[in-house]
């Protein structure tokens, strides 16, 4: 059976979580985890994520089946919510890059995007958009094929946490060492995200600076402490304006942090306030986040869910029910119930499990083929084998053809995974060969094939939008007879709509005549005529006719 591994490349830690099987049949085999080498300076570079990935590596057994997924970060790719006027898919799909790009202040040329679309309660479409530079995404695949690594999906980070999400209006907070990541989702779906540029290293280096301690020093205190000194009997909890003086409310349910007792931390209570004091930028700004997503989607959140290492800081949990209004959870991720190890865990389950598509930027030219190349390794490796078979001794040729027959059987599964993960509406039973394997892709090839041919005949050479804007610019009078400043312009399936100016009102009349000679634009008409200064400000309305009716 091949192994599949959820990398999480985080600042602090590099996470890898094991499964074994194939997607839709998965068995949790464990979890590892390397730290990543600190300095006070600044947060830990992609290199030196990369080295602790190396060293995990080093520690398993890797063989050419093994699939790996991971997340993209979020503080690096944007992900929003667009609502369309219309449901049918082919249509978002084809009108979602010009919205895009009307909304981002960057070239969609340079961008990867992802999407997901649903239907709107009030009609038309809500499509779920995840961003990213082609670059950057270009660069952390090329890091990862240098380790043998070709991940089979790239997904925005933050739509991961949509597995944690069961019912209802639901906020997960992933919390790490550098960003925290909020993931609003609905009914089980990330809806909308953010990535804020604070985590736990800012209550790290609070303490480095604040008591003039190593770094690793400092980790193991703020852990130790968090935000519960009462283990010790001179700590007091003064919370000013925070309003957390009830220390009785908070819970001890997260992990005290690498084995070191608040007791064994000298001066715990001067810990705490560090923490509490640094804490109050990333509060702040997590609470006008999630004001910010209730006003603008008009819902009320139910429930936050506390995921990545952030969350085993003691005393958080009754922290964030306080200041926030929202009853808050820790979620317990797989057999172990760490929160830390939450987007390795997602990354597997969350792609093997998902109804609704994931913002995975693994697209256009980055999409993932590795799965067909692997198995075509696999069959001519098993060939070679064969031949080598043909002149060993009977003894050698029976031992390896029992190994050569478990191999086959290994690439038949993967061949019939291949089938059904590419073509889901076919059921695995249909799949008890290569030969009906093949058969089945090359009929799917086929199917795809008058797809094309049909659409290539329907489909017209220039966009509509492009074709009406050169019937107007073609049909208007020459600038020399009679000018026109046109002002807005508005198109949908019904009609034209121009806003302009001209010298007179002869002129106005001119450019509406012109108009009315080209049979598409017969039904002009001009409105809402008014002397402004020297010039006739006029509206155009231009009804266009469907292609029902201009064929009787």
């Amino acid at each position: 059976m091949a192994n599949v591994y959820g990398i999480d490349l985080g600042h602090h830690t590099v996470r890898l979580t094991s499964f074994e099987g194939s997607f839709g049949r998965l068995n949790y085999v464990g979890r590892s985890e390397a730290p990543v080498a600190q300095d006070t300076e600044a947060p830990a570079d992609i290199i030196t994520r990369l080295a602790a990935l190396d060293s995990l590596f080093d520690s398993i057994d890797r063989h050419a089946s093994d699939v790996f997924v991971l997340g993209f970060p979020a503080e690096q790719a944007s992900v929003r919510q667009i609502h369309l006027p219309f449901e049918d898919r082919e249509k978002v799909l084809q009108a979602l890059p010009f919205e895009v790009e009307n909304q981002v202040p960057f070239d969609l040329d340079d961008m990867l995007l992802a999407s997901r679309v649903s239907a709107a309660p009030d009609g038309g479409s809500n499509v779920t958009c995840g961003m990213a530079p082609r670059d950057a995404v270009r660069d952390l695949l090329d890091a990862l094929t240098e380790r043998g690594v070709d991940p089979k999906a790239l997904v925005v980070d933050a739509d991961l946490l949509g597995e944690y999400c069961d019912n209802g209006v639901q906020v997960v907070l992933d919390i790490g060492h550098t960003r925290s990541l909020v993931a609003l989702c609905r009914a089980g779906t990330v809806v909308d995200a953010r990535a804020l540029t604070r985590g736990g290293r800012e209550l790290t280096m609070a303490l480095v600076q604040a008591h003039d301690i190593d770094f690793q020093v400092a980790e193991r205190q703020k852990h130790a402490v968090g935000l519960d000194a009462s283990a010790v009997a001179t700590a007091e909890a003064e919370w000013d304006d925070l309003d957390l003086d009830d220390a009785e409310s908070w819970d001890d349910e997260t992990t005290a942090g690498r084995g070191v007792r608040a007791t064994e931390v000298p001066n715990a209570g001067a810990v705490q306030e560090v923490v509490k004091e640094a804490l109050v930028p990333l509060l702040s700004e997590l609470r006008s986040t999630l004001i910010s997503m209730e006003d603008r989607y008009d819902l009320e959140i139910d429930e936050i869910l506390l995921t990545g290492g952030g969350a085993r800081l003691k005393g958080l949990r009754p922290l964030l029910t306080d200041i926030l209004g929202v009853p808050t959870r820790p979620v317990h991720v797989d057999q172990d119930g760490d929160p830390a190890y939450a987007l390795s865990h997602s990354a597997v389950v969350r792609i093997g499990s998902s109804s609704a598509p994931l913002l995975d930027l693994r697209v256009d030219d980055f999409a993932y083929r590795g799965n067909l190349a692997a198995i075509g390794n696999i069959v001519r490796y098993s060939l070679l084998g064969a031949a080598a078979m043909m002149v060993a001794s009977v003894a050698f040729f029976v031992q390896q053809t029992v190994r050569l027959n478990a191999d086959l059987e290994t690439v038949e599964d993967q061949i019939a995974d291949v089938v059904v993960e590419t073509f889901p509406e076919v059921s695995r039973e249909k799949v008890d060969s290569p030969e009906k394997a093949w058969a089945i892709m090359r009929e799917k090839a086929e199917e795809s094939a008058v797809r094309q041919e049909a659409l290539a005949q329907i489909v017209p050479d220039e966009p509509p939008i492009l074709s009406l804007w050169e019937a107007l610019s073609n049909h208007v009078p020459p600038a020399k007879e009679a000018r026109i400043d046109v002002s807005e312009l508005h198109i949908t399936d019904g009609n034209i709509k121009v806003k302009a100016e001209t010298d007179g009102f002869e002129d106005a009349a001119k450019i509406e005549a012109a108009l009315q000679k080209y049979p598409k634009f017969k039904d002009t008409r001009k409105s809402d005529e008014k002397k402004v200064k020297e010039s006739i400000r006029f509206t155009l309305t231009i009804p266009l006719e469907s292609e029902e009716t201009e064929e009787g």
